[in-house]
């Protein structure tokens, strides 16, 4: 299997490596992994109250900061690919905080039913965990379906402090998805914004709950008033209007200056 320990903000846990085919646990072991999202996250997690949703949770490694940062926190994980599903399980096992995380093996969008969810080659010999419901996000080895489901049928009753949502693309259609409990519960959103992403619809909805795009740059946090792609920003954070000065007071704990291009008049 193969363990990699790894030290994060003074707290230590392991993540199986997949016999070296898994770069994301060997990148957040060299502190080199999607900067400044993990200390940003967790930072808001200590200040923000709620359950953490994880959706795309992928082979886990943000549902087990949030376990390990914030004992506890209660996860919500979403994961439909089995591959990831797997060494999802076993990070938890491997960090005795299974009983800490409540396993969906759905996808998440605007509607319920089945989908097809496609998977690039994994011809490159690492864990393939690129798999998006948007048929034309990367070049397509093989598909299977999956179960979808709208986050609002749920039924999810606990109070949301955080989501973060990493699909491939599809990021549009989950949030629409979710809109009455993202109104409801008013969570800090982290999201991933790559070059297919359909940024028009992400920015049409976030105008409609009243929230704010950030782009989160290693050395800042970028407002511009639109969703933009930035290829040194993959992820964004998604700000309620009311809570800007606590997003502020977050990103000053991580030393992440914020700029804001444009202002609400």
């Amino acid at each position: 299997m193969g363990v990699i320990k790894v030290d994060f903000a003074g707290k230590s846990f392991n993540l199986d490596s997949a016999d070296g085919m898994d770069a994301v646990s060997s990148q957040l072991a060299l502190g080199s992994y999607e900067p400044p999202l993990p200390f940003l996250m967790m930072a808001t997690l200590l200040r923000v109250d709620g359950i953490f949703v994880d959706v795309g949770a992928n082979t886990g490694i943000y549902s087990v900061l949030a376990c390990i940062m914030t004992r506890d926190r209660k996860v919500i994980a979403f994961e439909p690919l089995p591959k990831a599903l797997d060494a999802l399980r076993r990070n938890l096992m491997l960090n005795g905080i299974a009983s800490q995380v409540e396993i969906h093996e759905i996808a998440l969008s605007e509607k319920d039913g089945t989908a097809v969810l496609h998977i690039p080659d994994p011809g490159h010999g690492l864990l393939e965990t690129s798999a998006s419901l948007e048929q034309g996000f990367q070049q397509v080895h093989s598909t299977i379906s999956v179960p979808v489901r709208r986050f609002d049928n749920l039924g999810i009753q606990d109070h949301i402090g955080v989501i973060k949502v990493d699909i491939e693309g599809h990021e549009h259609a989950f949030l629409r998805g979710a809109r009455d409990s993202i109104l409801r519960d008013r969570p800090i959103i982290f999201a991933e914004v790559v070059g297919p992403a359909k940024r028009g619809a992400i920015g049409a909805f976030l105008h409609g709950v009243d929230y704010l795009d950030f782009r989160l740059r290693p050395d800042m946090a970028i407002h511009d008033g639109e969703v933009l792609f930035d290829n040194a920003a993959w992820n964004h954070a998604l700000v309620p209007t009311e809570r800007l000065d606590k997003f502020k007071e977050i990103c000053d704990s991580c030393n992440l200056p914020v700029l804001r291009r444009f202002t609400l008049s």
